[in-house]
């Protein structure tokens, strides 16, 4: 009776441990888990379209997905309209799952790693649409107009913007069409500062290279005063800005313009008094016209992304990590006294050597008239 008492109780203890295993293992998983997806409420549905495990693209053991959208493809909620501030959408969103809420005296360091996998199709399907921008990933704060960071499909190659004011071009050599790209994000979003002050603020990987560094902090409380709710939004998928620059750029349509005598109002972002963000443009309604020429369709294709606290949670890539020979170069300061670099990023990196005693940024800021008080000014 004794042993049959004792081994029921280490079968119960088991039980335990096993509940505790799964309960863990659970945990583990949604720190490097698969992002679940909301569809953008100002998406149109009759004119654009999302679909998974499309016939003609796939991934071995990821969900695949392909954003479609036409000419007209505007919609909105109770907060905005796309159809009237001079914009389209096909997008997916996270639902705000990443809190900037810090309850001590110190804001709470925040990294975040996404990997996905990208797909531009063939230049029919995907065309380079300048000067109408194509933005194909981006973080939002709740209710801010400028995303925290964004990355545009611009001249074969990438563009990469920050609130913050600093940007990256990515070569079209690191962008190629008709293949699988693995494009690996790390950012941090410590308020007013860096989890690690050593290390950029913000890396755009693609294939494993780092391709984009950025240094100066990604959310400033400025920033937070223009949001609503500390929280950050990841969007994905086809988002264009300003149609009516490239309807207005077809010779056929300002041939039509001119004939049917129209004008034009123009169009005005309300800026709701926050520090950027707010747009302008030739008017605010393109689709409301009926152009000669439309804007032809795009399609785009993504895999899952992933997120997780450290590059260790994603798993491994599958590639070698390494850096861009751009990256290299942007490392170290010019060998001249010239201002190729903005005055902000050197006075991040100078901050750092300065607060270590010096080196080749701190000496090149010093070279260009900048010192410790000046440069605080400037990294606010």
């Amino acid at each position: 009776m004794r042993d049959g008492l004792h081994h029921m109780k280490k079968l119960i203890h088991c039980k335990l441990c096993l509940v505790i295993l799964v309960v863990l293992g659970v945990v583990e998983t949604a720190l490097a888990g698969k992002i679940s997806w909301q569809i953008d409420t100002n998406n149109n549905s009759r004119l654009s379209e999302i679909t998974k495990n499309p016939a003609e693209v796939g991934f071995d053991g990821l969900t695949v997905y392909k954003f479609e959208i036409e000419h007209g493809a505007c919609g909105g909620d109770q907060n905005w309209s796309d159809c009237e501030g001079d914009r389209q959408r096909v997008e997916l969103k996270d639902g705000y799952k990443t809190s900037l809420q810090s309850f001590g005296s110190k804001p709470k360091k925040i990294k975040r790693f996404y990997r996905t996998n990208l797909l531009l199709p063939a230049e029919s399907e995907f065309p380079n649409m300048s000067p109408m921008t194509q933005m194909i990933h981006q973080v939002k704060l709740h209710q801010k107009n400028n995303p925290i960071w964004m990355v545009h499909y611009h001249d074969e190659g990438l563009r990469i913007t920050a609130d913050n004011g600093e940007k990256c071009f990515v070569d079209q050599k690191y962008v190629p069409r008709g293949r699988w790209l693995e494009i690996e994000i790390h950012a941090d979003y410590t308020v007013d500062g860096k989890a690690d002050d050593t290390e950029p603020s913000f890396s755009y990987l693609i294939d494993g290279q780092v391709v984009c560094q950025l240094w100066s902090p990604l959310v400033t409380t400025r920033a937070l005063k223009d949001g609503k709710r500390k929280k950050l939004q990841l969007k994905f998928g086809i988002y264009n800005t300003f149609p009516s620059k490239w309807l207005l750029s077809q010779p056929d349509n300002q041939e039509w313009v001119k004939a049917k005598k129209i004008e034009f109002s123009g169009y005005q972002q309300d800026s709701r008094g926050e520090s950027n963000g707010a747009v302008r443009s030739a008017m605010a309604s393109p689709f409301d016209y009926d152009w000669p020429v439309k804007l032809p369709a795009q399609k785009l294709y993504y895999t899952d992304w992933f997120v997780g606290n450290s590059r260790d949670e994603l798993g491994p890539s599958r590639f070698r990590l390494s850096k861009s020979a751009e990256v290299e170069e942007s490392e170290s300061p010019p060998d001249s006294l010239d201002f190729s670099v903005g005055t902000r990023e050197v006075c991040v990196r100078a901050s750092l050597e300065w607060k270590r005693g010096g080196g080749a940024w701190s000496k090149y800021a010093e070279a260009r008239g900048l010192s410790v008080e000046g440069c605080k000014l400037f990294t606010k």
